[in-house]
């Protein structure tokens, strides 16, 4: 029987949050999917060898194909970098909440023990918003601008989970409002690098 590795994943994530312990969240799974339990080792050796930690990499990678196959706006070429930005992480958000019960999974994830995974994501995440935004940096600014996004998806993720406002509005005024402050705080630090010789 060929197992169909996007089936499982989707179905777990709907289950994960019902579930204390993931093994057992995945032997359910395997089980509504009519997949033998003889299976189980292998197939969480294959595609979950690290639990939880490697689910949150594989909703990555999901979320990624998924908009990478949407149509983006007809406009969009003509959108500035920040509003690039927006669009995408807003459209992650969306995707996400379509995907798995959000408070429940956040609630899941926020353990001590997965932090430096929730890192290498959170930078995955913004390497990939930057690179659909057309950004072709190099230099010490590649990892300025990741490291500074990942902190804005971060805080409006955050704030994103609590919101059942129509459409996302709220976290939309929300990440308008925390990307103005870092613009705001770029046009600044440039003025004094202009004005303030050493």
């Amino acid at each position: 029987m060929k197992i169909n590795r996007n089936k499982i994943l989707l179905r777990l994530l709907k289950n994960i949050t019902e579930y204390e312990d993931f093994d057992d969240a995945l032997l359910s799974t395997l089980s509504q999917l009519k997949i033998n339990q003889d299976k189980f080792y292998d197939i969480k050796q294959d595609l979950l060898p690290k639990g939880l930690s490697s689910l949150m990499k594989e909703l990555n990678l999901i979320i990624n194909q998924i908009i990478d196959k949407e149509q983006k706006p007809s406009r969009f070429k003509n959108y500035k970098i920040n509003e690039k930005i927006k669009y995408f992480v807003i459209r992650r958000l969306m995707v996400f909440q379509n995907l798995v019960d959000k408070r429940k999974f956040f609630k899941k994830i926020l353990k001590p023990n997965l932090i430096v995974s929730s890192n290498k994501t959170l930078f995955k995440i913004a390497d990939e918003i930057w690179f659909l935004a057309g950004d072709k940096s190099t230099d010490y600014n590649y990892y300025t601008k990741r490291i500074i996004l990942m902190n804005i998806y971060a805080i409006t993720f955050s704030f994103f989970v609590f919101d059942n406002s129509k459409d996302l509005e709220r976290t939309k005024k929300f990440l308008d409002r925390e990307i103005s402050a870092v613009l705001k705080f770029g046009n600044l630090k440039n003025k004094l690098k202009k004005n303030i010789k050493f």
